[in-house]
């Protein structure tokens, strides 16, 4: 199986659905978000992908509020996104044009708007992006990214893959497992095992605590239940994505409940 940059992840365009669903005691709070993804192989050029992102939209609707017009803007000056292709891992390359961007932004946000909320949304962003390492970790956890370098797995020969999951708003997930490749049936699929139950359990009894939700850990040994299903059907021989489904779930009995699913289908 040959490794040349534009067979492992040829350009192509997706649309991805990103539905999540958060459950804190009696408060549930959901979002769906879609959008088409642009990914393009950067022949005899710096970089391997280019990826891009448009399209955004909220329960299949554009953006029709302040603050989320905010945030997206905040949001869409880190694309396109440059990237080198290392041992079936990305590493983002144009980190000082990305955060030139994002100051071009900020400058042009903050001359027509103004106020706390905008500030709150602003410190949020900066205190992720302000650095070179916290710019390159922020990128790294965007959920779509995982799932590419996931997708690149059918190329390599270790079956023992680990990845992290960013479970907004409590912290990260790691997990480990085998991502197995059937070359037969072109799919690859990855059930790994939560490495750090413990730490996602304290993170989410930190953030109950924090916001003051009406819920009670009096229980001792309370058993977190935690699953990761991620499976990809392919084009053909390249690492080209036909349809794909990650689907995470992490849950505190009755206290606490996230699941997030994307899908992704070739354009």
């Amino acid at each position: 199986m040959t490794s040349a940059k534009t067979d492992i992840f040829p350009t192509s365009t997706y649309f991805l659905q990103d539905k999540s669903t958060i459950k804190i005691g009696k408060e549930e709070y959901e979002a769906l978000l879609s959008y088409t993804l642009y990914v393009e192989t950067g022949e005899d050029s710096d970089y391997d992908l280019s990826i891009n992102r448009t399209n955004l939209k909220v329960n299949n609707k554009k953006i029709d509020t302040k603050f989320l017009e905010i945030s997206n803007s905040y949001m869409e000056a880190l694309f396109p996104i440059h990237c080198k292709i290392d041992k079936y891992k990305l590493t983002i390359e144009n980190t000082k044009e990305i955060q030139q961007r994002i100051k071009t932004t900020d400058s042009e946000i903050h001359s027509i708007y103004s106020g706390e909320g905008i500030d709150h949304i602003r410190t949020q962003f900066f205190n992720a992006t302000e650095t070179k390492d916290g710019l390159i970790q922020f990128i790294k956890e965007l959920h779509f990214i995982k799932i590419i370098e996931a997708s690149m797995q059918k190329f390599s020969n270790k079956k023992q893959y680990e990845t992290s999951w960013k479970v907004l708003p409590i912290g990260t997930s790691e997990w480990k497992g085998e991502a197995q490749y059937q070359k037969e049936k072109n799919t690859l699929s990855f059930e790994p095992k939560i490495d750090n139950a413990q730490e996602i359990m304290d993170d989410v009894i930190r953030y109950i605590h924090k916001y003051d939700y009406a819920v009670d850990f009096e229980e001792e040994n309370l058993p977190l239940y935690a699953d990761f299903k991620h499976n990809i059907n392919y084009t053909g021989t390249t690492g080209r994505i036909e349809t794909a489904e990650t689907d995470v779930c992490i849950e505190v009995q009755n206290k606490f409940y996230y699941q997030h699913i994307i899908t992704i289908q070739t354009k």
